[in-house]
């Protein structure tokens, strides 16, 4: 798993020793993780992870009741070509 938050790596890390408030979410999942048979979280940079941070911070500000199903968020859409340009000029 990729993630640009540093802080959690470091959680994740230390999770064994941790009496972080989110301590119970990494616990599960851990749970969850030992159903691959590999498993390992690393951080990169938030513009190698820029429309999955436009993603997180989208709906950060939704409601639990919002569903995304049948509709493109114009967000999203101009995250995605953003991040297919970029792959095509490389």
């Amino acid at each position: 798993m990729e993630t640009d938050c540093q802080d959690f790596v470091n959680l994740w890390s230390l999770r064994h020793n941790s009496r972080s408030v989110v301590a119970l979410i990494i616990a599960e999942i851990g749970e969850h993780a030992c159903s691959f048979t590999s498993f390992f979280i690393q951080h990169i940079s938030r513009s190698a992870n820029f429309s999955t941070h436009l993603c997180a911070k989208q709906v950060s500000t939704l409601d639990v009741t919002d569903c995304w199903m049948g509709s493109m968020h114009s967000f999203l859409v101009t995250s995605l070509m953003a991040d297919s340009a970029e792959a095509s000029v490389e």
